[in-house]
Order: C-alpha cells, then structure tokens, then sequence
C-alpha cells in the first residue's frame, strides 16, 4: 500500500521525556494523508517473524504528536513487514499517561494487533 505514496518524511528524528527518561530515534517512515491532515507512521521490519513491540509504535505515535502539535488521535501507526507485505496496526495505542506507567512500573501494555 506504500509503493505508489510518497513519504512526509523519511528517518525522521525525535526526542521525547516519558516518566523523566529521555527517548531519541528515528521514525522510519510518516505518510500525510492530504484528505484528512492525518498521519502514519511506518516501521519497516526486515524480519519474517512478527517479532515487534507495539510499544515503539506508541512512542513514535506520542513523539510526531507532541513535535508537530497534533492531536494523538490524528496519528495512526503500523509495521509493515518487507519480506511478505503484511502490515500490522496495533488496535490501539497507549497514551503518554500509559507509557510512563510501563515505565515506570512495569505494568503490562496488553496491546493486540491486526493485520491489515
């Protein structure tokens, strides 16, 4: 579904302060949808296993949200795995108050995800 659309912005760089721990990387991809004014954020996995975390998701989610003023609602966020094509969604995404307490107490996150 990515093929033919062009991203907002590649390896985009953040920092963000969770439960005072400061987080730096690099979102892999963010496509705008120009319809809507939304956003997602892409994390290509090279792996054939679905082996990742919807936490970094959720981070990477928070941290576009917070640098550009958004509304996290209006950032959706996905893994697409290379090798087969699948892309993954988490149902949903913890918000800041959720990732501090994981944090912060280790409190399971619970997340599912779906294909699509």
């Amino acid at each position: 579904p990515y093929a033919r659309r062009t991203p907002y912005r590649v390896e985009a760089p953040f920092q963000l302060t969770l439960a005072g721990r400061v987080i730096r990387g690099r979102i892999d991809a963010v496509y705008r949808d120009p319809d809507t004014g939304t956003y997602e954020i892409v994390d290509w996995k090279t792996n054939r296993f679905r082996t990742a975390d919807p936490l970094q998701l959720a981070v990477y989610r928070l941290a576009w949200a917070e640098q550009h003023g958004l509304p996290p609602e209006d950032v959706t966020a996905a893994f697409v795995y290379v090798r087969t094509g699948e892309v993954v969604r988490p149902d949903a995404l913890p918000d800041r108050a959720a990732l501090e307490r994981v944090l912060l107490d280790g409190t399971p996150h619970g997340l599912t995800a779906r294909s699509g």
